[in-house]
């Protein structure tokens, strides 16, 4: 795969650098996660304007979750037939137009309404990020070109949060919402104008249909389920942090929404430059003497030891403490999702799957992410803190280490061996 890989590069002519899809792909993480924080900084007065309780706020932050789970293995299934170019363009442009009527609704059903159009949107958002970090980097860069795409989720968190708290300020939370729906849109026809498939794929290899006997043998395998593990304990901790840390914020802190905003972005900026850092250093450590890819699992779970410190912020009730642990809690879980999924594509047997295998491991771990928002919302109203929340994430993230470490090791094939002889393989 190697050699092949690195003739496709080679060979890629006139076409646009692969570095430019990279950084494609990275805005659109960016607007993305920067059209979600846009939520959980409007939270306040949006739950005032509509007299919502902790737990209501809750739900309605899983909301755009309830189709994004249920799209995800759908959607980049399609994705698999219809390629990253039609997908990543129709997808950003539906979920950009679901911003936008989220700042025209006047009730809190059409609301509703608008964030479940937009998790539809962003169903296929990672198997497309997936997909063409499969066709255009070498497979000893991956790990590392995927954590710094994955930054783009914390860039759009950090720009979403402060951009959508001054918005709120000088105008409403409205203002925010139709402001931020449009950039998406500037994005899908760029995206269109530029992205191509490797030449060589497109032209001699087609592309192959996907049974639903393929997607369940991947729960044979062990070495996908613990990578599943990590997915699935990482993204209930991402989304408690991105629907909840404004108000922890406030709550813990009490400063105003600007000030919040401020303090938020700031975690997700030093996240993301840790991130980079710290994926760097333990790639370079792991593979020093060996460069198996299952190896990479060493790096993902010394990355989850590191986020299990967010379980030490009950500890603290000061400004300094607590965004240390958030910033080093967050950059660990980006440089463990960054190396999570290089090690499903290492591992994946079947290159040209890459987009269904993403699509199965974000429908089970987004499946668990979305009660992230509803039950902290429960913790909180029972109890009037965050503690329990908090200490439930730390001790899921090292159980799922070690999964990681125990299960993962021998290729992903979707294809019993019984199956491949029967179809001449």
């Amino acid at each position: 795969m190697t050699d092949n890989m690195e003739t496709v590069v080679q060979k890629q002519g006139k076409m646009p650098s692969r570095y430019v899809f990279f950084f494609l792909v990275f805005l659109m993480y960016v607007i993305s996660y920067g059209d979600r924080a846009a939520l959980s900084i409007a939270m306040p007065d949006l739950g005032k304007e509509f007299n919502l309780s902790p737990v209501q706020m809750g739900w309605v932050s899983s909301s755009f979750l309830w189709s994004y789970f249920l799209l995800n293995l759908p959607s980049t299934m399609l994705l698999d037939s219809a390629g990253a170019r039609l997908i990543g363009s129709l997808a950003v442009s539906l979920w950009s137009f679901a911003m936008l009527l989220g700042g025209l609704v006047h009730n809190i059903t059409q609301f509703l309404f608008t964030r479940v159009l937009l998790g539809v949107g962003e169903a296929p958002t990672f198997g497309v990020g997936a997909t063409v970090v499969r066709n255009w980097a070498l497979p000893k860069e991956r790990g590392s070109v995927m954590t710094v795409l994955l930054t783009g989720m914390q860039l759009g968190l950090a720009g979403g949060t402060i951009a959508g708290a001054w918005l709120i300020t000088l105008f409403n939370w409205r203002v925010e919402f139709i402001i931020l729906g449009f950039i998406g849109f500037a994005w899908a026809l760029v995206w269109w104008l530029v992205y191509r498939n490797p030449v060589e794929r497109a032209a001699v290899t087609p592309r192959k249909r996907i049974s639903l006997s393929e997607v369940k043998n991947l729960f044979g395998s062990s070495s996908f389920l613990g990578i599943l593990s990590v997915q699935c304990t990482q993204n209930y901790l991402n989304f408690l942090m991105m629907s909840w840390m404004p108000l922890y914020l406030m709550h813990e802190l009490h400063i105003d929404i600007t000030g919040t905003g401020t303090r938020t972005a700031l975690c997700y900026l030093a996240a993301a430059v840790g991130a980079v850092i710290i994926g760097k250093i333990l790639e370079s450590i792991v593979f020093r003497s060996n460069p198996s890819p299952a190896r990479r699992r060493f790096v993902v779970v010394t990355c989850l030891v590191g986020a299990s410190t967010i379980g030490l912020l009950p500890s603290f009730h000061t400004m300094t403490p607590i965004l240390l642990v958030m910033s080093g809690s967050l950059a660990c879980l980006i440089a463990a999702n960054g190396a999570n999924t290089a090690l499903l594509t290492d591992m994946l047997e079947d290159g040209q799957k890459i987009g269904t295998v993403t699509g199965v491991s974000l429908t089970c771990s987004n499946s668990l992410g979305l009660f992230a928002p509803i039950v902290t919302g429960y913790i909180v109203a029972w109890t009037g803190r965050f503690d329990m929340a908090w200490y439930m994430c730390s001790g899921a993230l090292l159980v799922a280490g070690l999964l990681s470490v125990l299960l993962v090791g021998s290729p992903i094939r979707m294809r019993h061996e019984k199956d491949n002889v029967a179809s001449g393989f």
